[in-house]
């Protein structure tokens, strides 16, 4: 799993505990200084993966005494400069016992210290390196690679009662008010086995023969050197369809990973079987400590895929959950029909990925602006990223009646600044300890509003078909994909890209029959208005289904005269805010348009900047986004005819 050290996703997994006092033999190895010129540093701790002996269920545990018979967290601080550079001989702090107060990471004291045992004050930039379970016994780092000899393991498994944690960040006195420390677990890996069906009498919820990764963990393994498991599946997690799409169940698995037991998983390996059923492994993996492996398959329709989430969205009450997301990520299982689930709210993402996985979304309707925006996405913001939406019937009918109006069918901005208001709603929802101060608490938002200013969010590989967009408010920005890309307000940064993103048919309307409505409005049969940065991208939506118009004066016979004109361009309109870097590029419409980086869809081919996908499918990475070929598309289809590009995952 790779670990993420921002504040928000911090919020989202911080479990606050509270414990007991216990003695420690190490406590003469560091006395706190209590010198004024210090800085007090609190460190937070979280726990960033359950594991499957279930040894720390939560922040709480790390105080208890469980079936290991051992508890606390050995901490180390070291100068940063001296643990970059692999020295880790002369640390600040050594192995200091701790425990959890309040949510802190705080020293073991005895019956009468007095409270400032439990400061640890700071000079400089330090890293911090904590392991759960605490150890006496452990000898001296000096490299980093002696730090495997801190965690205590069987190579038994079966045996294993605890499965050890490691934590690791930085700080410096300018921040060490609030420091998050995440614990991950160490030596083992995970499996998550997800299926999908229509019928959810498919599923075998309580056959004891459910089996994960049977050759790599056997259950008749006699082998001492591999270990044998305590029970094939540990977690059946149950996610039903409660309207509009499918039932999902998940099992989960933990296995060890040490250097006695190398575990890969071969191309066509059993990932999963039962009495019915068997799911087999699309390549090879070599396994990783710490890595969350993830294999879907659909009972229903034969498909394979690979989630890129631990939250998965399977029906119309999931999706709708999403709104508000913050600094998560979430993958859309299977087709989604909202026809019987009524007017839908746009959605608001924050420093979070929405992976649709090519899986449909049909029949969105949207009557109702969020705030001045509309679409499946009211906003995207920071660094977001919308990627593999099949965006299918959407119809949006709106009327906004606040000064500008932002609207598209897949989203409405693409990144920009929060309102006030958005401000207040997302200050209610950070999860902090009770302890804190105002002036602490006051300074963590303004962690998290700098992760939101000079940041880059991204529509990646989507699809739109048959959009039905119409629109009543003024300086209207539409677009049948989204309303407007990026922004500058103040001389902050906003940054919006679209790639490899098209959309199919679908009519726009702004201020029907009141073009004196739309001064200062503007629409794009892609694209209201580009801010930034839109390439590769088409749309096929004729200039017919743009029924929009406006009011320029023009000198007639002398005469100024208020003339009716068409206010859209056929692809997008290029905006003026980012004066430099900001551009469409390798773009096509049906529809007319002046842009210099847009081509007629009958032009004789596409540029060389228009890459095929061509591995196999699903597709097992962390992110298409660290692919430099950017290659999502499948097929280029034939230029100037109706046989359009489509995308890697339409062959589903």
């Amino acid at each position: 799993m790779k670990k993420n050290n921002s504040f928000a996703i911090l919020f989202l997994w911080m479990l606050i505990g509270y414990c007991g006092i216990s003695c420690s033999d190490e406590r003469e190895e560091w006395t706190p200084d209590t010198s004024s010129e210090g800085a007090l540093m609190e460190i937070y701790a979280g726990l960033g993966m359950e594991t499957r002996v279930s040894e720390l269920p939560s922040v709480d545990s790390i105080n208890y005494l469980g079936e290991s018979g051992l508890q606390h967290v050995g901490l180390y601080i070291y100068y940063s400069d001296h643990y970059e550079q692999d020295d880790l001989s002369e640390p600040y702090i050594r192995n200091l016992e701790c425990e959890i107060v309040d949510g802190k990471l705080v020293p073991v004291t005895q019956p009468g210290d007095p409270d400032s045992y439990k400061n640890i004050f700071i000079y400089d930039r330090m890293t911090i390196v904590a392991f759960y379970p605490y150890n006496p016994d452990v000898p001296d780092f000096t490299v980093k690679a002696d730090e495997n000899q801190y965690p205590v393991t069987k190579l038994n498994y079966s045996e294993q009662t605890y499965i050890p944690y490691r934590g690791e960040t930085t700080a410096n006195p300018t921040n060490a008010y609030y420091v998050s420390l995440t614990l991950y677990p160490k030596h083992t890996f995970k499996m998550e086995i997800i299926l999908v069906s229509e019928n959810e009498g498919d599923f075998n919820d309580g056959n004891p023969d459910i089996k994960v990764l049977p050759a790599l963990d056997p259950a008749d393994n006699t082998n001492p050197a591999i270990g044998t498991r305590a029970k094939w599946v540990d977690r059946i997690i149950p996610q039903p369809n409660t309207g509009g799409g499918m039932h999902v169940r998940k099992y989960i698995t933990y296995l060890w990973r040490t250097d006695e037991l190398n575990l890969v998983i071969d191309r066509n390996e059993v990932l999963f079987e039962n009495e019915d059923f068997t799911l087999l492994a699309t390549e090879r993996i070599n396994t990783v400590e710490r890595r969350v492996y993830r294999y879907g398959y659909n009972m229903t329709t034969g498909e394979s895929f690979i989630p890129t989430s631990e939250t998965l969205i399977n029906d119309a009450a999931s999706l709708q959950g999403v709104n508000n997301l913050a600094s998560s990520a979430v993958y859309q299982v299977c087709d989604i029909d909202l026809a019987a689930a009524g007017a839908f709210t746009p959605l608001s993402i924050l420093n979070s990925t929405y992976d649709g996985g090519g899986h449909s979304i049909r029949n969105l309707n949207v009557t109702a602006p969020r705030g001045n925006e509309a679409g499946l996405f009211g906003q995207i913001v920071g660094n977001s990223i919308v990627k593999e939406v099949n965006l299918i019937d959407p119809v949006i009918n709106v009327s906004v009646s606040t000064d500008t109006c932002y609207v598209g069918a897949l989203c409405g901005r693409v990144n920009n600044i929060l309102s006030d208001d958005e401000l207040e709603a997302l200050y209610a929802n950070i999860s902090l300890p009770p302890n804190l101060s105002q002036v602490v608490k006051d300074a963590i938002l303004g962690e998290l509003l700098g992760q939101i200013t000079n940041t880059t969010s991204q529509i990646i590989a989507c699809r739109v078909e048959n959009p039905t967009i119409t629109v009543t408010g003024t300086h209207a920005r539409v677009g049948a994909v989204c309303g407007i890309v990026g922004e500058k307000p103040n001389g902050d940064d906003f940054y919006g890209y679209v790639w490899d993103t098209y959309s199919l048919g679908g009519s726009i309307s702004v201020n029907a029959g009141n073009p004196a409505a739309n001064a200062d409005s503007l629409v794009g049969g892609f694209c209201g208005v580009n801010e930034y940065y839109i390439t590769r991208c088409f749309t096929t939506m004729e200039a017919a289904g743009i029924t929009t118009t406006g009011y320029e004066t023009q000198d007639i016979n002398g005469t100024p005269t208020q003339v009716e004109v068409d206010i859209w361009e056929g692809f997008a309109n290029q905006g003026t805010q980012f004066p430099s870097g900001s551009a469409i590029v390798d773009c096509f419409a049906v529809a007319p348009d002046s842009n210099s980086g847009v081509s007629p869809m009958n032009a004789g081919s596409w540029p060389s900047g228009w890459v095929n996908y061509t591995g196999i499918w699903p597709i097992n990475v962390i992110s298409w986004t660290d692919y430099s070929s950017n290659s999502y598309w499948y097929n280029l289809g034939t230029p100037g005819t109706t046989d359009y590009p489509t995308l890697h995952w339409e062959r589903r």
